[in-house]
């Protein structure tokens, strides 16, 4: 078995801001798709679900309902002045999806 590397405080910040700081694209992440998923403690209900969504370079947060209440986190060139909040979406967006694989949802 393999021992976890234990990364100092200082390491995992360096790591955040590198993945933070400039824009990019993770393969495998579709556009004008809703990667969503319910919290722990949903109990099977639909209330409680955080929805990410990627238009065009530009990401979406909401949670429950997805037609209402879009959160837009713009890139750069279309005026966006939350760039590392919408790179952290796209790492969230990626998540969701790994753990959708991993344990699906009903």
């Amino acid at each position: 078995m393999r021992k976890k590397k234990e990364y100092t405080q200082e390491e995992l910040i360096k790591m955040a801001k590198i993945v933070l700081e400039e824009p990019y694209w993770i393969q495998g992440l579709s556009t004008d798709e809703y990667y969503e998923r319910a919290h722990d403690d949903a109990e099977g209900t639909s209330t409680g679900i955080i929805s990410v969504i990627i238009s065009h370079g530009d990401i979406f947060v909401t949670t429950d309902d997805r037609k209402r209440n879009l959160l837009r986190f713009r890139i750069d060139s279309g005026g966006g002045e939350s760039l590392r909040v919408r790179n952290a979406l796209m790492i969230l967006a990626l998540a969701i999806k790994l753990d959708n694989e991993e344990h699906p949802q009903a």
